[in-house]
């Protein structure tokens, strides 16, 4: 599974008349996809949101956009987020509103999993030697503090 960041050129609401275009196969097969964690949010006139997905099941997807000739702009971040180089969590919380305050606390559960799930010990030793270890992450202190007690024995 990987995390992408999937901008379009256009507000939610005017990718309405888009989606309209779409048949209902690619609308159902979109409504029915597998996908681990999302976040969305409109900023400056335009649609965007997180993902996490597995890379097959988000090509699917990216067919069905480049079919439909709906413009976007796409980035894999899953490398820079484990690295610490991308804090999605503290992005997203600034255009988190009341009504979705819910959606983003479970997006940033699920990113907080998926991103100890990809830790390695030495992603986190470069951490500590970027930023030191008092300004890791809370997940990548559990991480520490789990990978010290799993290999003290």
């Amino acid at each position: 599974m990987n995390i992408y960041k999937v901008t379009f050129n256009k507000s939610s609401f005017d990718l309405i008349d888009d989606y309209e275009r779409l048949s209902d196969i690619d609308k159902e097969w979109i409504s029915d996809m597998d996908v681990f964690a999302f976040f969305d949010y409109d900023e400056d006139d335009k649609y965007a949101f997180f993902i996490i997905v597995d890379s097959i099941e988000f090509q699917k997807y990216i067919k069905i956009l480049n079919e439909n000739l709906i413009q976007y702009s796409i980035e894999n971040i899953s490398e820079s987020v484990i690295k610490g180089k991308i804090d999605v969590e503290s992005f997203t919380s600034k255009y988190s509103s009341p009504m979705n305050t819910i959606k983003l606390s479970f997006f940033i559960d699920d990113l907080n999993e998926w991103i100890y799930d990809n830790l390695d010990i030495d992603t986190i030793l470069d951490r500590i030697s970027e930023v030191g270890i008092k300004s890791l992450k809370k997940i990548e202190k559990e991480f520490l503090d789990n990978y010290s007690l799993k290999n003290k024995i």
